[in-house]
C-alpha cells in the first residue's frame, strides 16, 4: 500500500476532517494568539480534545480507548499544528508521555491504573530523561535511585521537562546502576510526593508549554512504582528505545503541520503583495514552489516512516530520517518566509514569527538533528 493510498483511508480523512473542525470552533486565530502571549497550559483546549475521545486514540478499546497507532496521532498532530502547535505539543502529554509509555512498557497493574484515566482526561504524564550535565548524551545522567528500607529515594535535577509542573504523574529515568546502559531504571512518580518541585522555564517558543526544572529531593518511591514492575529494574534504557519511533514520527507531524501553515500563509502575503504579472517576481513564486515541494517530500517520508512502524518493520533509520529532515525542512521553510514577508513577517497578526519561533525546538526535542545523523550513520554502516 502507498502512502497516499493509506493517507486516503477513510478512517484517517474522517479523523482529518474531525480534527479540523474542532479547531475552526475552538482555536480562533486569536485564541491562538491569546495563549501564546499568555503563556498559559492550554488546560480547556486539551479537557475539549478528550471530549471527541481523542485523548484515547492510541489506546487499546479494552481500556476505553478509539484502538489507533501512531498515524492517528500524527493525523491529530499535523493538523492541531497547522493553527496551535503548543496544543500538540501538550498533548503528548496524555498520547505519548502516557498513552504511548504505558501501553508499551507498563505491566498489567500500570495499564489498568492509568490507561483509562488517561483516555478520560483524568490525568497527565511528563517525561524526565534530560539533565543539565547530559544534554544529548541521554546515557549520561546522574539522577540516583537508591533502595534503602524497601523504597528508593530519588535525588537529582532534570531540564526542560513538558508538563511536568502540570501533570500528575512523572516519569522519571534514574541511574540504579554503574552499567552505562544497563544501569537506568524509569520510575512512575506522583507529582505531589514530597520533594518534588518543578519550576517553569521562560523560552523562545511553544509558550503555554510548562516547561521545567524538576528537581527531586529524596522523592520516596516504592519499588512497585518502577515502569513495568520490580522485574523491570535497570530496563529504563530498553524501555525508551521501544517508544522512540513514536516519538520521531510525532514530532514530524508536528514540523509538518507549521510548516503548511507558514506556506498558506505566505502564499496569502504575495497574492496581496505582489504583481505576478512582473517577471522579476517569479523568483518568489518559484521560491515557494520549492518550499511546498520540499514540504510534500517531508510528509511522503515522514508517513512511509509511520506505514513501516505500523506494520512492525525496522525503522528506525526512516524514523529518524522523517525527524531530521522534517523539522529542518519546516524550520527553513519558516525562515525563509520571514525574509520573504519582510518586516510584515515580524507582526503578530500575522503569525509567521509565532510559528517561526514554535518550530524551533522541533530540531532540538526528542533527540537533535545531530544526534537523528548519528543514528542514521549506524544504520548505513558508516
Amino acid at each position: 500500500m502507498s502512502v497516499v493510498s493509506f493517507l486516503e483511508n477513510e478512517k484517517y480523512a474522517r479523523l482529518r476532517d474531525t480534527v479540523r473542525e474542532f479547531i475552526e470552533a475552538e482555536i480562533p486565530w486569536e485564541k491562538a494568539r491569546e495563549i501564546d502571549q499568555s503563556d498559559q497550559y492550554p488546560h480547556d483546549l486539551i479537557a475539549k480534545v478528550g471530549q471527541l475521545g481523542l485523548l484515547g486514540l492510541n489506546v487499546s478499546p479494552e481500556y476505553g480507548g478509539m484502538g489507533g497507532n501512531v498515524i492517528d496521532v500524527m493525523v491529530l498532530y499535523e493538523e492541531v499544528s497547522k493553527r496551535l502547535p503548543v496544543l500538540a505539543w501538550t498533548l503528548g502529554n496524555v498520547t505519548l508521555y502516557g498513552n504511548e509509555i504505558i501501553s508499551i512498557n507498563g505491566n498489567k497493574e500500570q495499564t489498568e491504573k492509568y490507561l483509562p484515566r488517561l483516555v478520560n482526561g483524568e490525568l497527565l504524564f511528563s517525561f524526565s530523561l534530560t539533565e543539565p550535565d547530559a544534554g544529548s548524551d541521554a546515557a549520561n545522567i546522574k539522577t540516583s535511585a537508591v533502595f534503602k528500607n524497601g523504597y528508593y529515594f530519588i535525588n537529582g535535577t532534570k531540564m526542560f521537562i513538558s508538563g511536568a509542573g502540570v501533570s500528575d504523574i512523572n516519569i522519571v529515568l534514574t541511574r540504579t546502576a554503574k552499567s552505562r546502559y544497563g544501569g537506568i531504571t524509569s520510575f512512575l512518580v506522583d507529582c505531589k510526593a514530597e520533594g518534588y518541585t518543578a519550576t517553569p522555564i521562560k523560552k523562545l517558543g511553544y509558550n503555554g508549554s510548562d516547561t521545567c526544572e524538576v528537581v527531586y529531593e529524596d522523592v520516596k518511591v516504592s519499588p512497585q512504582d518502577i515502569l513495568g514492575g520490580e522485574e523491570c529494574l535497570n530496563q529504563g534504557w530498553k524501555q525508551m528505545m521501544n517508544t522512540l519511533n513514536g516519538e520521531r514520527l510525532a514530532l514530524s507531524a508536528c514540523a509538518l503541520g507549521i510548516g503548511q501553515a507558514v506556506i498558506d500563509q505566505v502564499i496569502t502575503f504575495v497574492l496581496k503583495n505582489y504583481n505576478f504579472n512582473n517577471i522579476a517576481n517569479q523568483t518568489i513564486q518559484h521560491r515557494i514552489v520549492e518550499m511546498a515541494t520540499e514540504l510534500e517530500a517531508a510528509r511522503q517520508l515522514a508517513y512511509n516512516a509511520a506505514w513501516m512502524e505500523v506494520n512492525s518493520r525496522d525503522c528506525v533509520k526512516e524514523t529518524s530520517m522523517s525527524k531530521y529532515y522534517s523539522t529542518e525542512t519546516a524550520k527553513k521553510i519558516a525562515r525563509e518566509s520571514m525574509d520573504l514577508m519582510g518586516e510584515f513577517g515580524s507582526l503578530e497578526e500575522t503569525d509567521i514569527q509565532r510559528f517561526f519561533r514554535d518550530v524551533t525546538i522541533l530540531t532540538i526535542g526528542g533527540g537533535t538533528s545531530q544526534i537523528m545523523k548519528n543514528i542514521v550513520t549506524k544504520t548505513l554502516g558508516i
